[in-house]
């Protein structure tokens, strides 16, 4: 879910270093473009909700298509989030002010935003360059590319659920934002007047307004902000039922299959390796998550990558539950209704791939809960038990979509931090227009992955 801290009026912004960038990039994909086939070979690292829905609609465009994964496609950081589609998420990760907030949080274990302690290059590097994009500038550029990328994120659900007749329990009611707090109150309503500027209607709610609206539960907040374009489902169902609709497209697929590393062919991948076979393809994509930055670097890219752990609790069938899904802004903790259960999701954690639960940030999410939810009658969970997964951050807030300059035919989707679900859809419909050959000139520079490089 979005930091908070974000307070600037907007600044009209240009960047030259993207325009640059997209001239590079058109030519290297016309140039690809006049080199290929209608059909091709491809292979994806990664079967999570970006990994599927690229395959997807690379499938849907008569494209051979591979899904290799290092696990059993049953459980990555698509299955154990918040499942929420959220246009009301424009803004970056990198705002003015996130900065200063994370500096309040980054060192308790038990905050919303924490960093583990230790000595390490690359967080220092990645840390650097997050600080420096926490500009006006920046955010106010980023923002309507943000908004209308969720926004084809949606569409592309409303699609995929009308096309396949598929039920994963999307709901398109909108999400409430509930603040109990008189100073996030005047920044949630900073929030919705730049959301009404970019063209969606949030409706500002008092306490009361708030109660007649939200009758599953008794709530103690000071007010509300509600987001009709936001959206909810069951992203474990989701998850299950697109890879069988795959599978019935003809996508193939490769469990617990580690790549090792690449076959290196002059200025173009040949093929991926791992211990037991080789996968040989004409264009290659990397949307493996946060394991994306470890994998390049058998490729010699370094690409800016921080791993955000993340944590949640899913009650079965609880006897009281809210109606709608919601976000509690003060403790950065999302609590979805998905079918007959309930989840509650939150943290941004930047521990690197370390496994294990850190107990003291999930006790910090049940504990919010009464704080909003005074008589919701929680079950006794022990906080070790939680679903914990890795959101792959880059420094900006802005994922990286496209080819890599070093490979011709090596492109990677990665970098969605807290929105990987959100955006699944739009970025399988952008990689498949890479692959053609004509993608979104504005989505191909403001996510153009060389930006680092």
């Amino acid at each position: 879910m979005r930091m908070r801290g974000y307070k600037k009026k907007p600044v009209v912004a240009n960047f030259q270093h993207f325009n640059n960038l997209n001239n590079q990039q058109l030519q290297h994909f016309n140039n690809l473009n006049n080199s290929t086939t209608s059909t091709m070979q491809i292979t994806i690292v990664g079967g999570g909700v970006i990994g599927l829905f690229s395959a997807w609609h690379l499938a849907k465009a008569g494209h051979e298509v591979s899904v290799v994964d290092k696990g059993d496609f049953s459980d990555n950081c698509s299955f154990g989030n918040a499942g929420m589609v959220t246009p009301s998420h424009f803004v970056p990760l990198a705002a003015p002010g996130v900065v200063a907030q994370g500096l309040r949080w980054m060192f308790r274990a038990d905050s919303p935003f924490y960093i583990r302690p230790r000595l390490n290059v690359e967080l220092m590097k990645w840390l650097w360059r997050f600080y420096r994009s926490c500009n006006a500038r920046q955010a106010e550029a980023a923002m309507p590319v943000l908004l209308d990328f969720n926004l084809l994120g949606k569409k592309g659900y409303l699609e995929f659920e009308k096309e396949t007749g598929l039920d994963f329990k999307l709901r398109k009611e909108g999400i409430l934002m509930l603040y109990k707090d008189a100073h996030v109150e005047k920044e949630e309503l900073e929030m919705a007047e730049k959301a009404s500027a970019l063209g969606l209607e949030p409706k500002v709610l008092t306490a009361t307004e708030v109660a007649d609206f939200e009758k599953g539960v008794e709530l103690d907040v000071r007010g509300g902000v509600f987001y009709p374009a936001d959206a909810y489902m069951y992203p474990n169902i989701l998850m299950k039922l697109l890879k069988e609709k795959l599978g019935e497209k003809g996508v193939r697929f490769y469990p617990n299959t580690e790549i090792a590393g690449f076959e290196l062919k002059g200025n173009k991948i040949g093929a991926l390796k791992s211990s037991s076979q080789y996968f040989e393809a004409d264009a290659f994509l990397i949307a493996a998550g946060s394991w994306t930055g470890k994998l390049l670097k058998k490729a010699g890219i370094h690409l800016p990558l921080q791993d955000g752990k993340g944590y949640s609790v899913t009650l079965k069938k609880p006897a009281h539950r809210p109606q709608h899904a919601c976000i509690l802004v003060e403790a950065r903790v999302a609590v979805t209704p998905m079918g007959d259960d309930l989840r509650f999701a939150g943290t941004l954690e930047l521990s690197g791939l370390a496994a294990g639960v850190n107990r003291r940030r999930v006790q910090a999410i049940l504990d919010s809960i009464p704080q909003y939810f005074p008589k919701f009658e929680m079950p006794q969970t022990d906080p070790g038990s939680a679903w914990y997964g890795y959101r792959p951050c880059t420094p900006d807030g802005l994922p990286y979509i496209g080819y890599l300059r070093k490979y011709e035919n090596l492109m990677v989707a990665t970098g969605h931090a807290m929105m990987g679900l959100s955006l699944g859809p739009a970025t399988g419909m952008l990689v498949e227009q890479l692959i053609a050959g004509n993608p979104d000139e504005r989505y191909a520079k403001f996510f153009d992955p060389n930006r680092y490089l």
